[in-house]
């Protein structure tokens, strides 16, 4: 008997330990990662004049208010989220493929929408196209 509550006390004690660690640990709901088959979507829009228009057009309808005019999380809707909008002018924008960028897009995350029925496939893929504009590209990208 006293074998058996010796070795529930250890595991409970290790239990308690991960307990702690992983609350100190971000979790792996912080990331948002497109599945690598979305990821691998290549974007059928070249990034042109016209694209990279229409997708502004379709930003500063439906994305600025949230992530505001340079995209940098900052627009006048994203003090009233529960979570602060990504910041579209980093460049660590480039570490994310545009199928990624798109696959958010579509599918949204909680504060941001889905915009899978509001915009074309084309549209998104647009507004992926104006996104790359806000970050800098690193060197050798």
């Amino acid at each position: 008997m006293r074998r058996w509550l010796y070795g529930a006390l250890v595991l409970a004690g290790i239990g308690g330990i991960g307990i702690l660690w992983a609350e100190d640990a971000p979790s792996a709901g912080d990331q948002w990662t497109a599945p690598a088959r979305a990821a691998r979507k290549a974007n059928p829009v070249p990034a042109d004049e016209k694209s990279i228009a229409a997708g502004k057009v379709l930003y500063l309808q439906e994305c600025r208010a949230c992530h505001g005019d340079a995209g940098k999380g900052d627009g006048p809707s994203a003090a009233t989220l529960e979570k602060k909008p990504g910041d579209l002018s980093s460049p660590k924008l480039w570490e994310q493929s545009d199928g990624a960028l798109f696959w958010k897009i579509t599918n949204g995350r909680k504060p941001m929408p889905t915009f899978e029925q509001k915009f074309t496939d084309e549209q998104r893929w647009a507004v992926v196209n104006y996104v790359r504009t806000l970050a800098p590209r690193p060197a050798g990208k």
